[in-house]
């Protein structure tokens, strides 16, 4: 990530189209604020449990993720981000915990 949005200083790489982080500017978020003791630690120092955390972050959040959103059809807008729409029931599925036997595992 090289680019910076002139507007909210946003990173993107250099494939990415300008201007999807805020709209070039049309759009201003609240800054966040600063996660809670001890995962700020864990996300910015640089000691052996840290940077093992850091390597593994995406891992670690799927080990927590306990449901899956699902949809069999995609909308497509021309000249605009990429939205997911949502009409009508929402469901979340929960899968099991173990594979069923000769079944692959799946999230659902």
């Amino acid at each position: 990530m090289t680019l910076e949005c002139n507007f909210c200083q946003a990173l993107r790489w250099k494939g990415e189209s300008p201007g999807m982080c805020c709209g070039n500017g049309k759009i201003r978020l609240h800054s966040l604020q600063a996660p809670p003791e001890p995962l700020y630690t864990l996300l910015t120092a640089d000691y052996s449990d840290a940077v093992h955390f850091q390597d593994n972050v995406r891992k670690y959040n799927a080990c927590f993720q306990m449901t899956s959103f699902g949809s069999t059809k995609e909308i497509r807008e021309a000249g605009f981000m990429p939205t997911f729409k949502v009409q009508g029931q929402v469901y979340h599925r929960i899968g099991n915990l173990q594979p069923l036997r000769n079944e692959e595992p799946n999230c659902w």
